[in-house]
């Protein structure tokens, strides 16, 4: 008999919605600052905010919940079109719309490795699983776009912050109150992310490496 419904019901689908939803926003802000369409403002909104858990989902080998949760994709559609006000001020205030993004970073981060977790994967599956949750919908969006994907880029913490996350994530789950360690990785991740990209830390990189080497 297939449990898997019954083993992801531990997930609370608010989790999955507050991770969309902070996504679609951002989508949104990208797709304003582009001076999209309206449909262009919409199917950003949608693939940052589901992008990810789509990807996600495929390799768990698990229905698709953008595709089977009646409420998924409408708050995905929502948000980006009753957000389009706030999305505005967020390219006005690019600390605000840095934040969002560490924001919905660490949520994809967390959700996404959660889910692999209470799937029984193995820790390394779930820091990817993790990983490619968080980073699928904006590289998605960047090649849409036209621009070289974030995690391509040498600069601020961004993939190499969702590892951090979902490695946090994978050390804790076992020991802490889960809505505890769901709080932290979030926490942690955003953090890095805004504190990076305001203080100019790039992430390890290959000259990284080097230098190391050298010394």
């Amino acid at each position: 008999m297939d449990n898997t419904p019954l083993v992801l019901a531990q997930l609370p689908a608010l989790l999955d919605l507050a991770a969309i939803a902070a996504g679609a926003l951002f989508g949104t802000a990208v797709a304003v600052a582009r001076k999209a369409p309206l449909v262009g403002v919409m199917l950003l909104g949608v693939l940052m905010g589901l992008g990810g858990g789509m990807i996600r989902d495929a390799l768990l080998d698990v229905p698709v919940e953008a595709l089977h949760n009646d409420m998924f994709l409408p708050v995905a559609v929502g948000v980006s079109l009753l957000g389009l006000p706030i999305a505005r001020r967020i390219t006005e205030h690019p600390y605000v719309g840095l934040a969002l993004d560490g924001l919905s970073l660490g949520m994809f981060v967390m959700v996404g490795t959660e889910k692999a977790v209470i799937l029984g994967y193995s820790a390394s599956a779930a820091i990817l699983i993790g990983l490619i949750t968080a980073i699928g919908g904006g590289t998605i969006v960047d090649l849409l776009v036209g621009e070289r994907p974030m995690v391509m880029r040498h600069g601020p913490w961004f993939a190499s912050a969702a590892v951090v996350g979902a490695a946090l994530f994978v050390v804790l789950y076992p020991f802490i109150v889960t809505g505890l360690v769901e709080v932290l990785v979030v926490a942690t991740v955003a953090s890095i992310r805004f504190t990076s990209e305001r203080m100019g830390y790039a992430a390890p990189s290959v000259q990284t490496l080097r230098n190391i080497k050298r010394k």
